[in-house]
């Protein structure tokens, strides 16, 4: 009788690494108007600066909720005791345009990822 020994092995191997960093710094004062007091006495504050220098063109929001006993003599609060802290910064001009990728680099990054 003929038998047939069939043999089969397979095996699969994936090393792979990644990282990612951003790093940012803000120092400055923006002005904030209260927008509504909370039943606790907390304010709900936000506030925005635009700013232009040249070609460029930098834009500051912050909104948040503030104790009122953080606030100091001189009306003033440090962003670290803002609660539900929301800060959106955007800017716009040549110096920003100059970290996006080009359109022809993002092309052959899509036809060709390797």
């Amino acid at each position: 009788m003929l038998g047939f020994n069939l043999e089969g092995s397979s095996s699969t191997n994936f090393s792979g690494k990644g990282e990612a960093a951003n790093n940012n710094a803000f120092s400055g004062s923006i002005t904030v108007t209260v927008i509504d007091v909370m039943p606790n006495g907390n304010l709900l504050v936000s506030g925005e600066k635009q700013l232009s220098i040249g070609e460029e063109q930098e834009f500051v929001r912050i909104s948040g909720v503030v104790n009122p006993s953080f606030i100091s003599f001189a009306n003033t609060v440090d962003s670290s005791k803002v609660a539900d802290a929301r800060i959106e910064y955007k800017s716009a001009g040549q110096i920003s345009e100059g970290q996006f990728m080009g359109w022809m680099a993002r092309f052959f990054l899509n036809v060709l990822p390797f």
